[in-house]
């Protein structure tokens, strides 16, 4: 399950060395809605190697301005504070799965202990 995140968390999360997938959302946006049972389901698959979090835009403006986040859904992705992937917009559950896999070769340093490692 995916963790709400307040930017006062938000430094000491992304540096971790664990893969950070940030949701940026927001309660008003259909997409949003329409995403958030597939991300917390993938969060469930990939809990162990990927910490999956939710940044509601409306209540962090200032994690998504820091992000340039325009348009919302946006997921993020973070390896040792750096930005290493972008989805935007809503998908279905296995595209976003097989987008994630993508993803994660731009991540090596992230997944170097991790059942992900390539």
């Amino acid at each position: 399950m995916s963790t709400d995140i307040r930017s006062s968390e938000w430094d000491s999360l992304i540096s971790d060395k664990k893969l950070v997938a940030a949701d940026f959302w927001a309660p008003w946006c259909p997409y949003c809605m329409r995403l958030k049972p597939v991300f917390d389901s993938v969060a469930k698959d990939y809990a162990e190697n990927i910490k999956f979090v939710k940044v509601n835009v409306g209540e962090e403006p200032e994690l998504a301005s820091r992000y340039g986040i325009q348009g919302i859904p946006v997921i993020k992705f973070f390896c040792e504070a750096k930005e290493v992937g972008e989805i935007v917009g809503y998908l279905p559950q296995d595209a976003l799965k097989k987008e994630i896999e993508n993803i994660t070769r731009n991540a090596p340093n992230c997944l170097a202990n991790t059942s992900l490692r390539k």
